[in-house]
């Protein structure tokens, strides 16, 4: 008996650590705003979460707001260059700028975006181009809709950015993790 349990607590036990995530920020509708989504997960968006608070984007502030921000993480910012990281930290206007150009206004799910046609024939190749809050273009690319709904989306934004967790959705929100830093 007491081999039975030792063995079921070993399995809860690893199938807990199999089922974590790697990004963590979680609404909880809609009673927080995007930025306290992301502040939820400060391991992969301390830098986002910095530069958000510093250029004091009031709308991801607001709990009804509706916006989908192209999140990138703390490792999409070490890829920039120390001086321009510096030049776009000091400058406000810069940054403002360069926040704004990973931010769509509404909710963008791609799981909507690149969905089979109405006679269910996955779409191929497509690409989507998304007016972003500063005015700019974001386009998305998306190689194929996978068969399975549950499955990720990895699109590429901007033949730059890959999408590395899709669809992160809070009841006016949503949050794309990005590898790479848009450059308006």
């Amino acid at each position: 008996m007491k081999q039975i349990l030792v063995a079921a607590t070993l399995i809860i036990t690893l199938s807990t650590f199999a089922s974590g995530e790697e990004f963590r920020p979680i609404f909880h509708p809609p009673t927080i705003s995007i930025l306290e989504a992301l502040q939820q997960d400060p391991d992969n968006f301390s830098t986002l979460i910095g530069l958000l608070t510093k250029a004091d984007l009031k709308e991801l502030r607001k709990t009804r707001a509706s916006y989908t921000i192209l999140a990138p993480t703390n490792g999409a910012f070490a890829k920039l260059s120390p001086e321009y990281f510096a030049e776009i930290s000091k400058d406000p206007s810069k940054l403002r700028q360069l926040l704004l150009a990973h931010l769509l206004p509404g909710k963008v799910l791609f799981i909507q975006v690149f969905a089979p046609d109405k006679d269910g024939v996955a779409k191929k190749n497509i690409t989507e181009s998304l007016k972003t809050v500063d005015g700019g273009l974001a386009s998305i690319q998306c190689s194929a809709h996978p068969v399975d709904p549950a499955n990720e989306h990895h699109p590429l934004i901007n033949k730059k950015a890959r999408v590395l967790k899709s669809d992160i959705e809070g009841k006016y929100s949503v949050i794309q993790v990005i590898d790479t830093v848009l450059i308006p």
